[in-house]
């Protein structure tokens, strides 16, 4: 009897398990092709790790991570999680992909399940946004931030996607078409930036008085 409920248990685990709705974490140009744009860049010229010293100029280097996080669709970003799965990366300055992310592929979203054909409606509808940060300042995206506030980071703008059908066509189905572009970058200090506005709005006093 514990032999049977033993199996039983382990094959509701492995349904479970195999049931977790998957996407193509990939953002090269023949999975997602343009427009819109699909490349990291960098915001400025004078970016840490711009090679180029180019402002927008697609992003290369190993050592920035790339996560992709998820949640319901009407969660607030801020409260999405990372897939369990390794972060993938940035391609080196040599790349003949710059701004292309390496070691992406299947993640799975724990607790949406893959959709029904039959009833479109009812598939899960899940948020997702990519996150990219330095490695030397931490191995995760919170961490990093935590540790140096003032290092590069970026987000994208969350977009949603909808979980096809255990039986939809991969990997074509699982793209993240709702993902587009979107820059690292330093982010000031909020003083710094209380500062930039203090002086922006001097400058619009002087301009009226003349």
């Amino acid at each position: 009897m514990k032999k049977l409920t033993l199996i039983a248990v382990t094959v509701a685990f492995v349904g479970s398990v195999f049931a977790q709705g998957t996407v193509q974490f990939v953002n090269d140009p023949v999975s997602l092709t343009a427009p819109p744009d699909r490349m990291v860049r960098f915001a400025a010229a004078n970016t840490p790790g711009n090679v180029t010293g180019i402002a927008g100029a697609p992003t290369v280097g190993t050592n920035f991570q790339v996560q992709l996080y998820y949640g319901a669709a009407s969660a607030d970003p801020s409260t999405l999680v990372p897939v369990a799965s390794a972060p993938g990366r940035m391609r080196a300055s040599s790349t003949v992909s710059p701004g292309v992310w390496s070691s992406g592929g299947i993640r799975t979203l724990t607790g949406f399940v893959y959709g029904d054909n039959a009833n479109p409606v009812g598939r899960y509808n899940v948020q997702l946004q990519v996150r990219v940060w330095d490695i030397a300042d931490g191995a995760t995206f919170e961490a990093a931030r935590l540790a140096n506030p003032l290092g590069v980071f970026g987000l994208s703008s969350p977009f949603n996607y909808l979980v096809p059908a255990s039986g939809s066509s991969p990997p074509a189905d699982f793209f993240m078409t709702g993902f587009q572009s979107f820059t690292i970058g330093v982010v000031p200090e909020p003083s710094t930036m209380a500062l930039a506005g203090l002086g922006a709005a001097a400058l619009m006093i002087l301009r009226r008085r003349k």
